[in-house]
């Protein structure tokens, strides 16, 4: 009589596992993330229990995936730190604030808006104007720093013959009084404002300049703003 057949798994199978190739051709495109490691060991498994061919690819899969993720992590880690061009980021990632470097600039050129620094133009008595100042270029800082004046208004003089010092003095005195003193008053620390003004210079005067800038300061001597005037 013939025996009966014995019961088991039977023969091994000669089929290349399809989670085998599934997990290759995933670690070969490195866009699934941790998909191919996990097909490779579900296939190896399968291998192990029901035979078949593809236990290469399964490993390659695992492989091929475990550098995509190890690439992804450094490249995250280091690219955007080495970009000094971009925004810069402190170590939590967070933005830093980006400085303004000083920058020597004509004293003609100066514009409302502009801060400063040139001791010369600090060290007004409170509710009068500081000596002239006769210069040929300050430093450009920014507002929210230390800074020796802030431009708060520029005007044309209108005179063909240039002014001696005196009457200079005065009409650049009068014209700087009747344009800022009134935001002055209006900013919560006016009793420790002045002003401060810039003149032509005889060079200048020549050249064609007629303007007349005029500046908020710190009243006391030597003491510089911190903020912009907010009259």
């Amino acid at each position: 009589m013939p025996s009966e057949p014995a019961y088991g798994s039977g023969p091994p199978q000669d089929k290349t596992n399809g989670m085998a190739i599934a997990a290759f051709v995933t670690g070969l495109l490195g866009c699934c993330g941790v998909v191919g490691a996990v097909l490779g060991v579900i296939s190896l498994r399968q291998i192990g229990e029901r035979g078949g061919k593809g236990r290469g690819l399964a490993i390659a899969g695992i492989v091929l995936s475990a550098l995509w993720i190890v690439g992804g992590v450094i490249g995250y880690l280091v690219i955007p730190g080495s970009d000094s061009s971009s925004s810069a980021t402190g170590p939590s990632g967070t933005p830093k604030p980006k400085t303004t470097k000083p920058k020597k600039i004509d004293a003609y050129t100066m514009k409302v808006g502009d801060c400063i620094n040139d001791p010369v133009s600090s060290g007004a008595p409170a509710g009068e104007s500081a000596p002239p100042v006769e210069v040929e270029s300050v430093k450009k800082v920014p507002c929210t720093g230390p800074h020796d004046g802030e431009v708060l208004a520029v005007f044309k003089l209108t005179q063909a013959v240039m002014p001696d010092d005196q009457q200079m003095s005065r009409l650049a005195s009068t014209g700087c009084r009747l344009r800022i003193q009134r935001r002055l008053d209006r900013d919560p620390a006016r009793a420790h404002l002045g002003r401060s003004f810039y003149y032509p210079t005889a060079d200048s005067w020549r050249d064609g300049d007629r303007t007349v800038t005029c500046l908020a300061v710190n009243a006391a001597e030597g003491k510089k703003l911190s903020r912009p005037i907010r009259g």
